[in-house]
């Protein structure tokens, strides 16, 4: 049976200072307390070595890192403050090792459900990057599986570790903005060209096995923008809604309450990156039933960056520009609060975690639910259709 974790403020504190090497306060109670974790890192690309850097600065141990690609694991190598870790191309070699305590998961989204499957089944606790799945199938299939288990699985949706959004979630639930009504949220960035497939220039076909990057995706010849911009074909994830959708979807759902749309319709287009399959424009309205949620994600002018807005009938709450401020019914300024960055805090509650056996802040029954969104906008943006959901059922109507 998996342990309820204790109030999230309590936990949030803990893991904070548990990040700061102060385990003092759980001494004698918490497993392995006084073991420094040995972590191995699958997918070595951007993402994947800040999630690394990120672990081995709060006192965890990287003893190996995975890729199919030799120029992420040489950058990989350049990062590591302590000793190099083992290399290796096959995630199931860094699985079999019996020293290593957990391993962080950032490939490809194809590859997330298979390894993350593979890991939990190895006996691994598992930091598995965002999306958490690339299929609504897949998520459904590694929630039972992890379910099963008494594996600890974090998913990186880090903004489930910050204490300014628990606020701002309390002040909802305590009525302090009157009935919710409407979420807007929205991530926009200037990008004149796309690092990624800038990045694709460094590519090299030997130093790659692109065959195993295909793993389970169709087979098509040798191509370095498909390898090094995946997030933008539809073979190996789902462009911006998955990839950034769940960070603000995550937070619109922890903060509402609600367990998920009744309906969902997206749109959008290729506006300025005609390399991408996946749209660089893309709209998505999830009817949650008593509100809606508007989330607006693009990559081509970055004036407003990201940010969020509550709409009570009494009141509002806005997130923009690393500050969040409550608002009263007359848009009087009744408080406002600092939104740092909870990448740190999020990988400081997954330490914790493998060291307590208490649930995480992100654990995959939460994640499915709030990617399910995600995954019903690309439904319908590619359809041209509103999508109706049951989340309950987790099925389409």
């Amino acid at each position: 049976m998996r342990e309820v974790p204790p109030t999230r403020r309590v936990f949030l504190k803990r893991s904070a200072l548990l990040g700061a090497g102060l385990t003092a306060a759980a001494a004698g109670n918490v497993v392995g307390a006084n073991e420094r974790l040995r972590i191995g890192c699958i997918g070595v690309g951007q993402r994947g070595r800040q999630r690394m850097r990120t672990a081995e600065a709060q006192g965890a141990e990287i003893v190996a890192t995975c890729d199919v690609n030799e120029l992420m694991l040489d950058l990989a190598d350049v990062d590591i403050r302590g000793d190099k870790p083992k290399r290796y191309r096959f995630h199931e070699e860094v699985l079999a090792r019996p020293d290593i305590d957990a391993v962080i998961i950032a490939s490809a989204d194809h590859w997330h459900y298979e390894q993350a499957v593979d890991a939990v089944r190895a006996g691994k606790d598992v930091y598995l990057e965002k999306p958490m799945t690339r299929t609504l199938e897949e998520g459904r299939d590694l929630v039972r599986v992890v379910t099963a288990s008494d594996r600890i699985v974090q998913v990186g949706n880090h903004r489930r570790s910050g204490e300014h959004w628990e606020k701002a979630r309390e002040l909802v639930a305590s009525g302090k903005i009157g009935e919710l009504r409407f979420i807007r949220t929205w991530d926009t960035r200037y990008r004149p060209e796309d690092p990624y497939v800038a990045r694709a220039k460094k590519f090299k076909e030997k130093q790659i096995d692109w065959q195993r990057f295909l793993g389970t995706a169709p087979a098509r010849p040798f191509d370095p923008i498909r390898c090094s911009a995946w997030r933008w074909f539809w073979d190996y994830a789902g462009g911006l809604m998955t990839d950034i959708g769940p960070h603000r979807l995550d937070v619109a759902h922890w903060i509402s309450g609600t367990e998920g749309p009744r309906s969902v319709v997206c749109n959008g287009g290729n506006y300025h990156s005609p390399e991408w399959e996946t749209p660089d424009n893309v709209h998505a309205i999830l009817d949650c039933g008593t509100f809606c949620i508007n989330f607006n994600v693009q990559f081509m002018n970055g004036y407003d960056r990201g940010g969020a807005g509550y709409y009570g009938t009494g009141g509002t709450i806005l997130q923009q520009r690393l500050k969040m401020v409550h608002a009263d019914a007359k848009g009087n300024v009744v408080g406002e609060w600092a939104t740092p960055n909870e990448g740190t805090a999020h990988m400081a509650n997954f330490l914790a975690c493998v060291r307590s056996r208490h649930q995480p802040n992100s654990p995959v029954e939460v994640a499915q639910k709030v990617i399910a969104g995600a995954h019903l906008a690309n439904i319908s943006y590619r359809t041209g259709r509103r999508v109706h959901w049951d989340a309950r059922q987790e099925k389409m109507l």
